[in-house]
């Protein structure tokens, strides 16, 4: 079922940049008013969808996530109560371990992983509908990947690393915006693929980030985990 949401949740997602395509590119030409309300109900029920799914796939991954640490943590709790012989480091570091188990429990992150062979997957309609902003995405991904990547490397503070995003994100829409400009005065391109393209790109880096995020903190819960497995079972 976790699959199944993500595919439609990742095919609902790209109705906005086809919104913006067809009614640039047919509505504009034509002037039918029933072609834009159809249009737009349909990219309103699309969005709605992908929102319903969201919120439903978060809720699938928390009740297996607290299927799968609730054994964990309750065999943690009932031998940390009673623990004896811990220094003051280790106390922190398993009351850390315990907490960071807890609140992944609830969060919806881990499904952002999900979400990355459908980032790819807007990587590939770019490519078919505008290459260059096909590649002007791919190298800022590769980008933004890196920057989270290595974060902790670099002592990079969390309010840095936002707006770091921001601005690669604007940055990423001056680059696109100015080389579709380019293409269309050459007549390679239209002012709908254009814009609809931009949108992808858009959604292709926030996913990138959102991935990115996810692997670091599954890196940080595995480690989380074996520390809590090691002093369970008394090693």
């Amino acid at each position: 079922m976790l699959l199944i949401s993500s595919l439609i949740i990742g095919i609902c997602a790209l109705a906005p940049a086809l919104f913006v395509i067809i009614v640039l590119n047919k509505y504009l030409a034509s002037g039918i008013t029933a072609t834009l309300i159809s249009l737009s109900a349909g990219a309103v029920l699309a969005i709605a969808f992908e929102f319903t799914f969201r919120q439903n796939r978060g809720s699938m991954m928390s009740a297996f996530n607290q299927r799968v640490y609730d054994p964990l943590l309750k065999a943690f709790g009932e031998k940390f109560r009673t623990a004896g012989q811990l220094t003051a480091e280790q106390y922190k570091k398993l009351d850390g371990a315990g907490t960071m188990i807890k609140n992944m429990r609830t969060s919806s992150t881990t499904s952002w992983i999900l979400d990355w062979p459908f980032v790819l997957m807007f990587l590939i309609v770019l490519l078919l509908i505008n290459w260059a902003a096909a590649i002007i995405t791919a190298i800022f991904m590769i980008v933004m990947y890196n920057l989270i990547t290595w974060k902790r490397n670099v002592s990079m503070s969390q309010e840095t690393q936002g707006n770091i995003e921001i601005f690669l994100n604007g940055l990423q829409t001056i680059v696109i915006m100015a080389v579709g400009a380019t293409m269309i005065i050459a007549g390679t391109l239209d002012i709908g693929l254009l814009i609809g393209s931009n949108i992808l790109a858009a959604r292709a880096l926030q996913g990138t980030s959102k991935y990115a995020k996810a692997n670091e903190f599954l890196k940080q819960r595995d480690r989380a985990v074996g520390e809590i497995i090691n002093y369970v079972k008394g090693k």
